[in-house]
């Protein structure tokens, strides 16, 4: 089975950050093409974090910020390193250098870099008037659309004549044709890593302008060119000796030019069209046509190899801070090479991978923008991002045997201690954040967070091996940055798999465990640490309470199986025939009565709604004072750090949100 799960970059942001809160502050960027470097890395440099303007700023925030610094290796070593993966000649490192090439053209498309425009182009920019820019197939792949796009809209009107795609379509067909044959000849592999870093480069450059970006691009269609027919064979004797039907090299640029006069001819005469270019010979044919080329040289792999480059750039004009976040750039490099890595000191990686054998792909995934990714140890089987680094809005469906079995067996090591402690959860929670955030802090900056000595802090943390304590500073350990992505996303599954850790909350696991459906737990064993314990419990699912009684939750039904549950409860409550319950009295009957959690509950009636296998609503307003002390404990989160928020389950808003209806009715649609 797959370990590779779909994310999309603001999903992946965790698991990258985790890679810098768990491997220091660098981690070493690699890429692959799976069939021209036999599944080999080649080396581009090392990736590290900075502070983000704010001194405080998590890890997530700098990814998110671009307050990334990437430092490219030499290009000598980096064309040996490439030459050694494709086992090229001599003769053929010339086109592993135009290869290469793709790296700067990756940089100036996610505007770490930018083309170098011709000074009169620049003279010109921003735009003061409304142009049109009819863009050509270079200026796709090198960056030159990605920027008259991001810095030159509104006023630059962009074109992408239907032959610059079709140009690009073949790009990809002949790198499909390629990988298909199955030649391992080394000339063949150079071949096939340019023709994949110039079509998947270019495909994803016209998908992320159509589908990600809030630049206008408009079509033209296909002309008819006239010359066309003078291309046609013709057996004329006394035309024969013309040489007319031979191909020209540059009718696709003719073609593009047509398309540029085109809109020229329909555009008013205060309207500029431009043609943005990279070729010399298509710029030469754009002025003999009285069409002003947007002139501008492509990028070399000299221009970025050896060099740093970082995601907080200047704007060319306003002068104002922009950035560029991290996952960007692997995006953009996976999808150009198949795979971009990032690697850590001790072994760990996060992989983002755009192609592969066993990798499917479909329009969804263009849409939202959706890659593979994968995280693990180098030298060990990854293990599955979805557990890890995909956060999630709403608690994860596992059935009770998979989060009963889940406590470990053993009992706790020796200095392990399993006493029920006494804390305030939301104050660990944020202290567990702050630790990741920044792997050490002093003792008094951590008593500010905590409001406390610390003492049982510490203990719960040190026998779950999330931090330390080492000449008054604390330390964060190898576990906790995995707690603190699960907290900061939402994820019910990953902070119960990392608490389990903890032979404390392992304990407490246990004595939940034996529990029928209905028997509320006898309390007086977690003496002083009652209230910890059991709000642990309630924000990782494992229990809640009901009528201030604690009962195990773990049974997960499906919709259908749900939806009987639900009116079979209804039902029983409702005795006197009003056909209206107190919301809280039908959420504790199923806390006491089926094992089912208030947030379960709670997205079962959302999905047995909208897919029509009961009908509710909601009457009255009043809230009933008396039983507001009747509330389980839910994990959220504000401005990305984690709240535990008590739900009063009497107030009608917690099941349907914006209504303050206390009375709850549920019909069965097909009665």
């Amino acid at each position: 089975m797959s370990a590779h799960a779909l994310l999309s970059p603001s999903q992946a942001e965790p698991g990258v950050a985790e890679m810098f809160s768990t491997t220091g502050s660098e981690c070493e960027l690699l890429v692959s093409e799976e069939r021209a470097f036999r599944c080999g890395h080649l080396p581009l440099g090392t990736v590290s974090l900075m502070a983000a303007g704010v001194v405080d700023a998590t890890l997530i925030e700098r990814v998110r910020r671009g307050a990334f610094e990437w430092r490219l290796p030499d290009l000598d070593k980096s064309v040996k390193k490439a030459s050694e993966l494709l086992e090229v000649k001599t003769d053929d490192i010339p086109r592993v250098c135009r290869a290469l090439d793709q790296v700067a053209s990756i940089a100036a498309r996610v505007a770490l870099i930018h083309p170098r425009f011709d000074p009169v182009a620049i003279e010109q920019m921003p735009f003061r008037r409304s142009t049109t820019v009819v863009a050509d197939t270079s200026g796709v792949l090198q960056g030159a659309l990605d920027f008259t796009a991001r810095f030159l809209h509104p006023a630059a009107r962009v074109k992408v004549p239907a032959i610059a795609q079709m140009e690009i379509a073949n790009l990809a067909d002949r790198f499909l044709r390629i990988r298909r044959a199955r030649s391992d000849r080394p000339e063949r592999r150079v071949r096939e890593l340019t023709e994949h870093l110039t079509s998947q480069g270019g495909q994803r450059a016209l998908l992320r302008l159509e589908l990600h970006a809030d630049t206008e691009v408009e079509r033209t269609y296909l002309l008819g060119d006239p010359l066309r027919s003078a291309f046609a064979p013709d057996s004329d004797r006394d035309l024969r000796e013309l040489n007319i039907s031979s191909p020209i090299r540059s009718y696709a640029d003719r073609l593009i030019l047509e398309a540029a006069r085109h809109h020229q001819a329909q555009a008013g005469p205060a309207h500029a069209v431009q043609l943005l270019t990279g070729d010399q010979g298509l710029a030469r044919m754009a002025l003999a046509e009285g069409i002003r080329p947007l002139y501008f040289t492509a990028t070399r792999a000299s221009d970025v190899f050896g060099r740093r480059l970082t995601g907080r750039t200047f704007h060319p004009f306003s002068g104002t801070i922009r950035h560029v976040p991290l996952n960007t750039l692997l995006w953009e490099l996976a999808t150009a090479f198949g795979s971009a890595r990032l690697t850590g000191k001790n072994g760990k990686f996060f992989e983002v991978c755009a192609l592969g054998e066993q990798l499917s792909w479909a329009p969804y995934h263009a849409e939202q923008d959706l890659l593979w990714c994968v995280r693990g140890r180098a030298s060990g089987r990854p293990s599955a991002a979805t557990s890890e680094a995909s956060p999630a809005t709403t608690p994860e469906r596992v059935s009770s045997r998979s989060r009963q079995g889940s406590a470990p067996a053993s009992a706790p090591s020796a200095g392990r201690s399993a006493a029920f402690l006494r804390f305030n959860v939301e104050r660990m929670f944020q202290l567990i954040c702050a630790l990741d955030d920044r792997q050490e802090m002093p003792h008094d900056r951590v008593k500010s967070v905590i409001r406390s000595s610390g003492k049982e802090y510490l203990q719960f943390l040190r026998s779950g091996e999330l931090a330390d304590i080492v000449d008054g500073v604390w330390k964060a350990g190898e576990r906790l940055p995995r707690l603190s992505a699960a907290l900061r996303n939402e994820r019910i599954e990953g902070v119960r798999e990392v608490l389990l850790e903890v032979p404390s909350f392992t304990a407490f696991a246990k004595l939940l465990e034996p529990l029928a459906i209905g028997r509320a737990l006898d309390a007086v064993s977690l003496g002083r640490g009652l209230r910890t314990y059991r709000s642990l419990g309630e924000v990782t699912l494992l229990c809640a309470a009901a009528s201030g009684e604690i009962y195990t939750t773990p049974n997960i039904p499906d919709t259908a199986a749900f939806s009987r549950i639900a009116l079979h409860r209804f039902s029983s409550l409702d005795r006197e025939g009003h056909g209206l319950v107190a919301t809280g009295e039908w959420l504790e009957s199923l806390i006491r009565d089926e094992g089912i959690h208030p947030e379960i509950a709670r997205r079962l009636l959302d999905e047995a709604s909208e897919t029509g296998q009961l009908r509710r609503s909601t009457e009255g307003s009043t809230t009933q004072l008396r039983f507001e002390d009747h509330f389980v404990h839910v994990l959220r989160t504000d401005s990305g750090q984690p709240v535990v928020r008590k739900i009063r389950l009497y107030r009608g808003d917690y099941l349907i949100p914006g209504k303050a209806s206390v009375s709850l009715r549920i019909e069965d649609p097909t009665a």
